[in-house]
């Protein structure tokens, strides 16, 4: 298992190196063949010093992983102070998405213009000064776009409404606002002012209750009492319920059990439960919401065993609703033969990073899930995984705006 580390570097840190090599020999040669430059070594010293320069901070980064993979009681990390995160951090990390989604875009070109002349096709010279043409442009847009684009997710919130219609034979859940929300993931980039803004849009939509998928710091305990202060401002008639998400664990580095002690603690000093493994009955009137929280984490993998047994009880409620914090097929259709109406989780921040290409959603996550985001049905039972707020690994967003989830309750009355 130590190799795993290692190689996960190896490759995170090759990939970036091929893409990059791709990057620079493709701009350099579509400026050249425009003839924007002459000078064909100061053109590659000109290109390849700021890409070095950028790239120490992934290299650090990748060594700073496998040296803590292989330490675990190590402490160390990179440091997080103004200068590291804003002259190494976030640059590089911009970098790498701006010659990710370039790349992206213009390698399909390139390969096809490859394979045609291995196929013994003559391409154009014309055509050729077109495809430079065209890769220049791609840089022009995307070293404006991708930061304005980042800095407008940085600043908004999506509300995503759903309706989705119960058959029972009352009416007292019509029209009843359920808001989901996740992965809020306090820390000095998901500051006070961006968690602020997040809770003004929920409470906004006066909902009767809230629901949330865990998450609520990012992996620095000094930021549980400012979530405390900061959580106690949301507004709903019913409570605030939470499951337990991965980064609950992650406040105090390696002490994984303490940190989701002291979530809970400062979490139920301001009415926010946050629920390990358990059942929540809500009763209105004649009908009974059961919400379900199972623990689906890195550290605390969901328990078949423990959910048979909480979605065996209170199997008479008229809307059934699971909530884990990573989104799981198995949990999925196994939560629809118990009967469960709604299946809620976060955790993919919609992907985070998510690529333009025509036709096929690119994000680092695709590795993980194909549950990236939105609504997915199981029959009759509407999954959905949330964007939340945070940002894990890199302070940025790229098409993924941050999410509430506004799902309301319409009755389609049945006869008894």
């Amino acid at each position: 298992m130590i190799f795993i580390p290692i190689l996960r570097a190896v490759i995170f840190l090759s990939s970036i190196f091929i893409i990059q090599y791709y990057f620079a020999k493709r701009l350099r040669n579509s400026l050249l063949d425009l003839n924007y430059f002459n000078d064909k070594k100061r053109l590659n010293k000109f290109i390849i010093t700021p890409i070095i320069f950028f790239d120490l901070f992934p290299v650090f980064y990748a060594i700073v992983g496998v040296y803590g993979a292989l330490n675990p009681a190590t402490e160390f990390e990179i440091p997080k102070v103004f200068i590291i995160d804003y002259v190494f951090r976030i640059p590089s990390w911009f970098i790498i998405i701006f010659i990710v989604q370039v790349v992206l875009l213009s390698a399909p070109v390139d390969l096809t213009i490859y394979a045609l002349e291995k196929l013994k096709i003559n391409v154009s010279k014309k055509i050729k000064i077109y495809t430079a043409k065209y890769f220049l442009l791609l840089v022009i847009f995307f070293v404006g776009y991708i930061p304005l684009r980042a800095y407008y997710e940085y600043k908004n919130v999506m509300v995503e409404k759903r309706i989705y219609y119960l058959k029972s034979g009352s009416s007292s859940l019509n029209n009843f606002r359920i808001a989901f929300i996740s992965d809020i993931q306090a820390d000095r980039f998901t500051n006070e002012s961006r968690v602020n803004n997040y809770i003004s849009k929920l409470n906004e939509l006066n909902p009767d209750l809230v629901l949330a998928g865990g998450d609520f710091v990012t992996g620095d305990s000094s930021y549980i009492p400012i979530i405390k202060s900061l959580v106690k401002n949301i507004k709903s008639n019913y409570g605030v319920y939470s499951t337990v998400g991965d980064h609950d664990f992650f406040a105090f580095k390696k002490q994984y059990w303490r940190s989701l002690a002291e979530v809970k603690n400062a979490l139920a000093e301001v009415n926010v439960k946050m629920i390990d493994n358990g059942n929540l009955i809500l009763y209105l009137n004649d009908n009974s919401i059961k919400a379900t929280f199972l623990s689906n984490t890195y550290v605390k993998p969901y328990d078949e065993i423990v959910f048979d047994s909480l979605a065996k009880t209170n199997q008479d409620a008229a809307l059934k609703i699971l909530i884990t914090h990573q989104p799981d097929e198995k949990i999925a259709l196994k939560a629809k033969s118990y009967g469960y109406n709604l299946y809620l989780s976060g955790h993919t921040h919609g992907g985070q990073v998510n690529f333009l290409f025509p036709f096929v959603k690119v994000t680092p996550v695709i590795f993980e899930t194909k549950f990236i985001s939105g609504d997915y049905w199981f029959n009759g039972m509407l999954m959905i995984v949330n964007r939340g707020l945070g940002m894990s690994t890199m302070p940025i967003r790229y098409h993924a705006l941050p999410e509430i989830s506004l799902i309301e309750i319409k009755i389609e009355v049945t006869s008894n």
